[in-house]
This record gives structure tokens, C-alpha cells and sequence, in this order.
């Protein structure tokens, strides 16, 4: 059994595509898994960028920003902790925002939570992309000490539906 498995979603057709493979796979029921979603710092200071001429309090303004990406962002995932449930034939989801940069986020959730095992999709909303592999993935591939594992989001192997 995996005790705790951290699967962080960006909510594309990427993360759901990996856990559909990783569900058609794995014969070994899960304890826990950690939902995660980083909402980006990159993508929150774009949203501000140009707008901050119109804000009395430009730092009021953010917190309320987050606050109410936070709120949705876990909506999202509370509305898919029963689908993962049933994916992972875990026993617990818990689902969990972060902000920040997401591969940074990824590493320290898993430290934090001392998971047994991170599933990373190789590619996410950016994965139109002619990389092998996404830039996330690699970089937590190569900055934590936990055992990660890659999936393809599509391949030729005629289990796609």
C-alpha cells in the first residue's frame, strides 16, 4: 500500500489524463492522497501587472485576491475529492492550495507531508509543448528526494479512451 501520495493537478486535461492511466495500472490501494493545486506567483503578478494605478491599496487588493483564489481554487478540489477517492482506491483526500511557484510548492508539500510517492503528469496546461518532458515535472524530478513518478498523459500503447 502506498501510504501517501502526493498528485498535484493544474486541473488540465493532462493531470486527468495521468490519473486515469495511473487508476488503470496500479494494483495497490492508497492511504492518503494530497490534492494539490499552487496557484502560481508568476500568474497572480500578471493579473495585477498594470492594474495597480487603479487600487487605493494595492496590498489590501492582493489579499483579497488570494483569499478569493484560494476560496475557488478549493471549491475545485473539494468538488473532485470523491472522483480521486475512487481513481486512487484511497482511503482519505486531502485536498490543499498553495501559492506559489509550483514545482517549489510541489517539493515542499512533499517534505512536509512525508509522502511515499509524488505522481506528476509529464505535462500540464503547457503541454503542447515539443519538450520530452514539462518543466515542473523536471524540476521536481530533480529537487526532491521523494520517489516521483512520471506519467505519460498520452502514448501509443492503446489504453487511451
Amino acid at each position: 500500500m502506498f501510504r501517501k501520495v502526493l498528485f498535484p493537478t493544474d486541473f488540465s486535461e493532462g493531470s486527468y489524463r495521468a490519473a486515469k492511466r495511473f487508476e488503470k495500472t496500479n494494483e495497490v490501494p492508497v492511504g492518503e492522497v494530497i490534492l494539490l493545486h499552487v496557484i502560481d506567483e508568476g500568474t497572480l503578478e500578471d493579473l495585477l501587472n498594470g492594474y495597480s494605478l487603479l487600487y487605493e491599496d494595492e496590498e489590501v487588493e492582493l489579499e483579497e485576491i488570494e483569499k478569493k483564489l484560494e476560496e475557488k481554487v478549493m471549491e475545485k478540489l473539494q468538488a473532485k475529492v470523491e472522483d480521486v477517492k475512487k481513481t486512487f482506491r484511497a482511503e482519505k483526500v486531502t485536498p490543499m492550495v498553495r501559492f506559489g511557484l509550483p514545482w517549489e510548492e510541489i517539493v515542499k508539500v512533499a517534505e512536509e507531508e512525508d509522502v511515499s510517492l509524488i505522481i506528476l503528469p509529464t505535462h500540464g496546461k503547457l503541454g503542447f509543448s515539443k519538450e520530452l518532458i514539462g518543466s515542473t515535472a523536471m524540476r521536481v524530478l530533480k529537487k526532491t528526494y521523494r520517489p516521483v513518478l512520471l506519467i505519460k498523459p498520452k502514448c501509443r500503447c492503446g489504453d487511451e479512451e
